[in-house]
């Protein structure tokens, strides 16, 4: 297992982006933005008041998921 970086859960959902104060939330885990600060993460969760999750990826599905 691989950490991979952090994913904003809201509620059911995902953050997906943000541009502006914008926010895009989508219901799918894939989906979600993959984000690698830590205190990028924190400030957007406690913007929307969604909690961080930590993002771990097998070796298999380890290409998948890197960008």
């Amino acid at each position: 297992m691989e950490f991979v970086g952090y994913v904003v859960k809201i509620g059911n959902c995902y953050l997906k982006d943000r541009l502006n104060l914008n926010y895009t939330i989508c219901t799918r885990f894939l989906d979600a933005k993959k984000i690698t600060s830590l205190n990028y993460a924190k400030k957007v969760a406690e913007e929307t008041g969604g909690v961080i999750k930590h993002l771990y990826v097998s070796d298999k599905k380890l290409d998948e998921y890197k960008e």
